[in-house]
């Protein structure tokens, strides 16, 4: 940790404490902020401290995504190939980057492929490619198709060699797809890539592209992130950067339950205990993750009615209610927060009875979390039941751009609500933390200014506006990534706001977000970013 003092002075610094101070400077010693006024009055104080001129200046603190996923960023950006429709228009296409990839990469390892949400209706052919077209970029290669983290498509050696055939059963919650005449798997399988023990890097691999996803953070003036692990190697690998000594982000992991850390590690804190002590300033677990259901766009999530076409079929909990309540008490006895990934109405009703099954007086107190509540089924009764148990609602403003239009055609508004109800729900009391779920499916995914213009103009990237009374102001979408995402992940006493005694994490902006078109706010240059008064990127340079 920095260990001199800095008086930044000459900015105009929205502060985004609760009464939405803009000051003109602040002072930081040993990384956290210890004065905030004018320039006169830090100036005053300054003694012999170093003295940055932010020249006028806008200052924002650091930004937060509260809902991160590092190792499938990795994965996408740095070891798939990009399958995105971006660059592909059908599968022919995609069959075509991938067996570019092949032809340079030796036999037996896996090609691997990134697509995106509801790519089938893109595709010229309607649909997701399946075993068969993916036997045509290499007999072999196993091969891998991924159109969200729910959906993954292999080709028959895949298959073979993750052990599927005729008798491999669904896990709780997955789906093998099978042709319907023969039985045989189609290569298609949702929610099923962690059962089947699906590809992954090496610690050291994944370690090496996490530290470059970590830069593309940087640069868009992200400073904190609430991260996911969903596999072993995921939580390894961050741990690796971080015993390193480069872990620059601050980083609240919640590594998901069993496939990374155990009921057992929960409940002795060992996996916490071993994590906590690595970088304490930049790294602890905060809480664990658990899926009740799959994901919308594999059609897994657990609906209360059938699926359309599909009767009698409604997706699948992974867990029995009882079972629930008890992960929400195990939690809350362990001081952790539990983060309930809960996207069908079925899932979210299941959720919220096991939060509320807690003590009244424990409600809020640990701060759990639901994983996408608050982009669609949000009835009145639901919102009321949320307020009451304290619970965290964590919907993806950045899904504005990409998937709720998806949303809406793959179920329709009838049966979905309003989506993504963000100005409903802040009148209801219920802060939304900004967050990007982001996997990789687009190359901005992660940035929070182009969400942020989302939450305030609703409007698509296909220019499509959803929903547009639920618009939020511009102060209420940069307090989403700020304040109240901080307060989702626990961490309001340290980030969130520049304020004495947090850290001094903080982004140099080329424009004032609030006095900036909200059509514009996507474009907003980050000039700078600094953690705890450290220079960590800077736009007319890279990081040292």
């Amino acid at each position: 940790m920095p260990t001199e003092t800095v008086c930044f002075v000459g900015g105009r610094v929205r502060t985004m404490d609760l009464a939405g101070t803009v000051a003109e400077a602040f002072r930081v010693e040993d990384g956290r902020v210890a004065a905030v006024g004018t320039t006169e009055e830090i100036l005053a104080g300054a003694g012999d401290a170093r003295v940055v001129d932010l020249a006028g200046a806008a200052v924002i603190p650091g930004l937060i995504d509260c809902h991160s996923h590092l190792e499938l960023l990795a994965y996408s950006w740095e070891l798939a190939v990009d399958c995105r429709s971006s660059r592909v228009s059908s599968i022919e296409e995609i069959v075509s980057v991938l067996a570019e990839r092949a032809a340079a990469t030796n036999a037996g390892e896996w090609i691997l492929g990134q697509g995106e949400h509801y790519q089938n209706l893109k595709l010229a052919e309607g649909r997701y490619p399946d075993r068969h077209d993916l036997d045509r970029v290499s007999t072999t290669h196993p091969v891998m198709y991924r159109a969200s983290y729910h959906i993954n498509v292999f080709n028959s050696l895949g298959l073979e060699l993750l052990g599927v055939d005729d008798d491999t059963p669904n896990a709780p919650g997955g789906r093998i797809e099978r042709d319907p005449t023969t039985g045989v798997a189609t290569g298609r399988t949702y929610d099923m890539f962690e059962p089947l023990g699906g590809p992954q890097p090496s610690v050291p691999e994944l370690a090496a592209a996490i530290k470059r996803v970590q830069d593309r953070y940087l640069a868009v003036g992200v400073t904190a992130i609430g991260d996911i692990p969903l596999h072993r190697t995921g939580l390894e690998a961050i741990a690796a950067v971080a015993a390193d000594g480069d872990l620059v982000l601050r980083a609240a992991l919640y590594p998901k339950l069993e496939a990374v850390v155990s009921a057992e590690d929960v409940r002795t804190g060992r996996t916490k205990d071993r994590i906590d002590a690595l970088d304490p300033d930049h790294l602890a677990m905060v809480g664990f993750k658990v899926f009740l259901d799959g994901g919308l766009t594999a059609g897994a999530a657990a609906l209360h009615e059938d699926y359309p076409g599909q009767p009698g079929y409604r997706g699948e909990l992974a867990f029995t209610d009882g079972e629930v309540a008890a992960l929400v008490a195990a939690a809350d006895a362990a001081a952790l927060q539990i983060a309930m990934h809960a996207i069908g109405d079925r899932a979210l009703d299941q959720a919220l009875d096991g939060a509320l099954a807690l003590p009244a007086e424990r409600h809020g107190v640990a701060r759990h979390r639901i994983e996408h509540a608050g982009n669609m089924f949000m009835t009145n009764q639901r919102i009321k039941r949320l307020a009451a148990s304290g619970v965290v609602p964590v919907p993806q403003p950045a899904f504005i751009l990409t998937t709720a239009a998806g949303y809406v055609a793959h179920l329709g508004t009838d049966r979905i609500g309003t989506v993504m109800p963000f100005r409903t729900l802040i009148d209801h009391g219920l802060p939304i933390p900004g967050n990007s779920d982001a996997i990789g499916i687009t190359e901005d995914q992660h940035h929070p200014f182009p969400a942020m213009q989302a939450a305030v103009t609703r409007r698509t990237n296909d220019g499509d506006v959803l929903d547009a009374q639920e618009a939020v102001t511009v102060e209420e979408a940069l307090r989403m990534y700020t304040e109240w995402s901080a307060f989702a992940i626990g961490w309001e006493d340290r980030v969130g706001s520049l304020e004495v005694g947090k850290f001094a994490d903080f982004v140099v902006l080329a424009a004032d977000p609030l006095e900036t078109e909200p059509a514009d706010l996507a474009a907003l240059a980050v000039v700078q970013t600094w953690i705890g008064a450290t220079l960590v990127f800077d736009s007319g340079r890279e990081r040292g």
